[in-house]
């Protein structure tokens, strides 16, 4: 008997962790989604709220952060979707870190620059530099700053000049083409003027979901994007309430803040076979390796709190 629980203990810190209100621990179902499938969802769910395609928007995503929730830029950026602090404030976004609410805000925010500027290649131009220095530049002609443009290019397969070009729809396809984005907002407006163009039916290629995207990605540059987030985690707490798992981390913060104050966490929503649509909430601290994960959780049993080192 004593050995059965001893193995059910060790398959349920396997499975992951779910704190319960009193502070103890269960087992979440094995099999969820990875981190990855869990920001795909939640970019593919926003992408259809907003009408955006889903590649464009993948590729907008993985452009500013690689898939990575705590990153901040040199800039003040910041999160998954690189909100600079007044922006996120414009669209009511309150926590930037959260993929929760970042992804969706961005989808949100692209939306409203399309409808702004007449097209998505316009749109992603305004995201990167500035709804105002975009509409300056659309007006006076001049240059826009060399990163704009090689992100346009990245994000659509073509220059930012072709979008920007009135009187035409879509731009003619680039040769070769990128990765293939899709059919980016065929019937493209002029800028300015919500006047639709006549189609141009050369530019139709088929649609890829986020995870085909993302592989296309990482084949055609993995120098470049070399990693979505860390590859370790040591999970801290875990609720299928958002909120109690938020508590449940804050109050092992409070406890042990010589190991924990600071440290830059990732909360995300991932679900579990059996489970519905109910979403399993849980902090993870980064690692880069697991010999780094398996030490830092060493020492916080130590000090007396609870952690399990998974694989992201």
């Amino acid at each position: 008997m004593q050995f059965r629980a001893r193995f059910r203990a060790l398959l349920a810190a396997l499975a992951g962790l779910l704190v319960l209100p009193t502070g103890g621990f269960a087992a979440l179902p094995a099999g969820g989604e990875t981190t990855e499938q869990t920001i795909c969802r939640l970019i593919e769910t926003s992408a259809s709220a907003e009408a955006l395609p889903v590649d464009f928007f993948t590729r907008l995503i993985w452009r500013e952060s690689s898939f990575r929730p705590g990153v901040t830029s040199p800039a003040g950026a910041k999160g998954i979707a690189q909100f600079m602090p007044g922006t996120a404030a414009e669209r009511g976004l309150e926590d930037p870190f959260d993929p929760e609410a970042a992804i969706p805000a961005s989808a949100g925010y692209l939306a409203t620059l399309r409808a702004r500027f007449g097209n998505l290649g316009l749109a992603a131009a305004a995201y990167n530099a500035g709804p105002t220095r975009l509409a300056r530049w659309i007006a006076d002609g001049g240059y826009l700053p060399l990163e704009t443009e090689d992100y346009v290019l990245f994000i659509t397969g073509r220059p930012v000049a072709e979008w920007a070009a009135k009187g035409r729809e879509a731009p003619a396809a680039p040769t070769p083409a990128p990765i293939g984005p899709g059919e980016i907002d065929a019937g493209m407006a002029r800028p300015g003027t919500g006047a639709r163009a006549p189609r141009i039916s050369a530019v139709k290629t088929a649609m890829a979901d986020c995870a085909t995207t993302v592989a296309a990605i990482r084949k055609s540059a993995p120098r470049i994007y070399d990693g979505v987030y860390a590859p370790y985690g040591v999970q801290l707490a875990g609720n299928f309430s958002k909120a109690r798992a938020i508590a449940a981390y804050e109050r092992q913060a409070g406890r042990f803040p010589a190991l924990l104050a600071g440290k830059p966490t990732l909360i995300l929503g991932s679900r579990a076979p059996g489970r519905g649509r109910h979403a399993f909430y849980r902090v993870r601290l980064p690692a880069g390796t697991l010999k780094e994960a398996s030490a830092f959780c060493r020492d916080l049993k130590r000090a007396g709190g609870n952690c399990v080192v998974l694989r992201n």
